[in-house]
């Protein structure tokens, strides 16, 4: 009778042990799950602060970062290039193209030399990226960090290139005419010929260096965003561009100008809410710069 309970005592324990064991493993995969899903939503550094800590999850999460590398990124007359026709199902093949340029730009961060850069958004045709955000990413002093923010916008022309050459629209967008069927007088149905302006879709990258606040806001779709000067002056220098080049700061290009970036300088450039600025410009598909 005493063997019998033994036993039975060592195969419930057994048992026990493999359903913890198996518990474990699904919240360890729960875990990686999440983990996964919030990195999607937030840089890596804020998605382990948000897993790991014990904090009330109503704290706003902050940081300050004091040598941040800011770019914005605009295709400034997509707008021009939108077009809701039955041709291209209402605008949805423009938008499945400027979703293919953002996925591209995407993509390039995943590459080992542009670790030091961090997506932050894309608002309409605008994409914004920074360097330097973590203890990690940011270089203070060789400026490793800055280097690859130049190097990425750089990128960011080669793509725009390779999407003209092999997509149905070219983005020196010989739409040209399209022709579609349409219900004519009586109900016959009849030829019209849609012409479609030519346009050509441009990018406009503009970058800054400084100290920015960086957190998170909300808790129901959280945003991870940065704030400050330096993020208004790189706004700046995309706006005031010229197209097809990229417009830098002063404090920039002191970092970058000795490292083979075919910069030249612009003058002064008038910035809302900073007056006049000394700016530089760099044309988008330059050769790739020696180090």
């Amino acid at each position: 009778m005493h063997s019998q309970q033994t036993e039975i005592t060592r195969r419930l324990d057994f048992i026990w042990k493999l359903q913890a064991t198996e518990e474990k493993e699904d919240m360890e995969h729960l875990q990686a799950y999440n983990r996964k899903l919030l990195a999607n939503i937030l840089p890596v550094h804020v998605a382990d602060h948000f897993l790991m800590r014990e904090k009330n999850i109503e704290e706003i999460y902050h940081e300050q970062c004091d040598t941040v590398c800011v770019m914005f990124a605009s295709i400034p007359n997509f707008s021009e290039f939108y077009i809701e026709l039955e041709g291209n199902n209402e605008g949805v093949e423009c938008l499945r193209l400027l979703n293919e340029i953002i996925v591209d730009f995407d993509e390039l961060l995943g590459l080992e030399r542009f670790r030091y850069v961090e997506k932050i958004k894309t608002t309409g045709s605008t994409y914004m990226a920074a360097s330097g955000l973590t203890a990690n990413s940011c270089d203070k002093n060789d400026f490793q960090h800055v280097f690859a923010m130049m190097d990425y916008a750089l990128e960011l022309f080669q793509k725009i290139t390779d999407v003209n050459e092999h997509s149905f629209n070219n983005f020196r967008m010989r739409i040209g005419k399209w022709v579609v069927l349409c219900e004519g007088f009586k109900g016959k149905r009849v030829e019209k010929e849609v012409v479609v302006v030519t346009v050509k879709l441009l990018l406009l990258p503009g970058i800054n260096i400084g100290p920015v606040v960086a957190g998170v806001i909300g808790t129901r779709k959280p945003q991870y965003d940065i704030w400050g000067n330096a993020v208004n002056v790189a706004s700046r220098m995309d706006s005031t561009g010229l197209m097809d080049h990229i417009q830098v700061t002063e404090d920039v290009y002191q970092i970058v100008k000795d490292k083979g970036y075919n910069l030249t300088c612009r003058g002064t450039v008038n910035v809302k809410g900073k007056g006049t600025m000394i700016t530089y410009l760099m044309p988008g598909l330059a050769k790739e710069p020696s180090n």
